[in-house]
């Protein structure tokens, strides 16, 4: 029901190319119901089960059939009056195949491929986990600029509204029309300045039209602000958890069993197999003698049919050494495998701390700028009052503005930066589900 929605939504954006709300929970969902990497992580997994499954019919006997049929010319000399006639002679049977012992090796295979299945089940989380952070911080992203566009206008306004101050003031006489055209000057850096900011949220928008799957047309409005401090989770550096490592850990337990499955290639083992077969329209031809002593012709038909039961034992006895080889290789693969473990470990558990450490910083970033913002928004006021009176200049004024726009800039990148730095925290322990 959750995915026939979201498909709803999607054709119902792409059809009306309209105004779209979207919180970032929607968006989400969204991004991992079409993103392709999620779907072959799927499909991987899909595969995993089915060679379980083939695993597991190496323990069933297989039943197998044959026939055949057999023309030859010229007919067979069996004797000095005797030939065998084979044109259109036929064999034909069925039989039955079990292992008993195959050296571990049908073992091993099955284990393998349990262990198979569990790497890709963890590669499809890993999947999730890499579409899951895109698509937030791509949220996060067009949230914050589009924050800057709405600041960018709140500045414009401000200077229209410092515009028409001086306008007033150069009719009177109080001001200069030089002075005038310094607001018009700065006014028009700031019209480029607001175009580039939309520019780039339209550049944002794209990007998060295609990530969860809508038309470039679709016009998406966020639910979600980077307003406040988010609540953060407690320091934690176990990366236990992670797709990587649990990835890394199967992999070699993976190696493991195949030290088993190699050794089993100079393992004995023991089979049995059973069979019915059918053979007939071979022709014995020759003559033989009457009672009487006279020559005469003769031909006999042969055909038979009977069960038949095989026990084999097959024993490697010599290799010159090769199997001992093959499976110290095994081991130094599993020794690999281990090492490979360790070291991506530390790496990643130096990656949880530094990204705790980040999210850290962000926090003390917020509080900074806030302070910084609550500072310029009193200047800024106590400034436009004194302008309007005529105690400070134009250029007291022009200032205190850039200081505001400066400072809010500033906030939005230090809240925005916190939710990204959120999601690389959560994917670096492995807990962005």
């Amino acid at each position: 029901m959750k995915r026939l929605i979201i498909n709803f939504s999607l054709l119902s954006a792409s059809v009306c190319s309209s105004a779209m709300n979207l919180t970032l929970q929607e968006c989400r969902d969204m991004a991992l119901a079409t993103d392709e990497r999620i779907k072959i992580a799927q499909n991987g997994v899909l595969g995993a089960v089915l060679d379980c499954g083939m695993a597991r019919t190496q323990y069933l006997p297989k039943l197998s059939g044959s026939a055949n049929a057999f023309y030859m010319a010229p007919d067979t000399e069996m004797g000095e009056s005797m030939k065998m006639q084979i044109r259109g002679a036929y064999m034909a049977g069925i039989s039955l195949t079990q292992p008993i012992y195959a050296g571990g090796k049908i073992v091993a295979g099955n284990r393998m491929a349990a262990v198979g299945k569990k790497i890709s089940e963890e590669q499809l989380r890993a999947s999730r986990m890499d579409v899951i952070a895109e698509s937030e911080k791509s949220y996060w992203t067009y949230v914050a600029v589009l924050s800057k566009v709405e600041m960018t206008q709140s500045y414009l306004n401000m200077l229209d509204s410092v515009y028409a101050l001086t306008n007033d003031a150069v009719e009177v006489g109080l001001q200069s029309a030089n002075t005038l055209l310094r607001v018009n000057t700065r006014r028009s850096e700031l019209v480029y300045r607001l175009n580039q900011a939309k520019a780039g949220a339209d550049v944002c928008r794209l990007a998060l039209c295609r990530l969860i799957g809508l038309a470039d047309s679709v016009s998406i409005v966020p639910v979600e602000t980077v307003n406040g401090i988010p609540r953060l989770p407690g320091m934690m550096t176990d990366i236990e958890n992670r797709p990587e490592t649990r990835i890394l850990t199967h992999m070699v337990d993976l190696r493991k069993h195949e030290v088993s499955l190699t050794r089993g290639d100079f393992l004995p083992t023991v089979g049995v197999q059973l069979g019915w077969n059918a053979y007939g329209n071979m022709k014995m031809k020759g003559w033989a003698q009457d009672m009487e002593g006279n020559p005469m012709p003769y031909t006999s038909t042969i055909s038979n049919n009977g069960f038949m039961g095989i026990i084999a034992v097959e024993v490697p006895l010599f290799h010159w050494g090769e199997g001992i080889k093959k499976v110290r290789k095994a081991k130094l693969e599993v020794e690999n495998a281990r090492l490979t473990l360790e070291r991506n470990r530390r790496l990643m558990e130096l990656e949880s701390r530094q990204a705790y450490s980040n999210l850290e910083v962000g926090v003390e970033l917020i509080k900074s700028a806030e302070i910084a913002m609550s500072e310029a928004e009193d200047n800024l006021r106590m400034m436009k009052e004194q302008y309007e009176v005529g105690l400070i200049t134009l250029t007291d004024l022009l200032e205190a503005q850039s200081q505001w726009h400066t400072s809010y800039s500033n906030l939005i990148e230090a809240r925005t930066q916190l939710r990204i730095n959120q999601v690389d925290y959560l994917r670096a322990i492995g807990e962005l589900d």
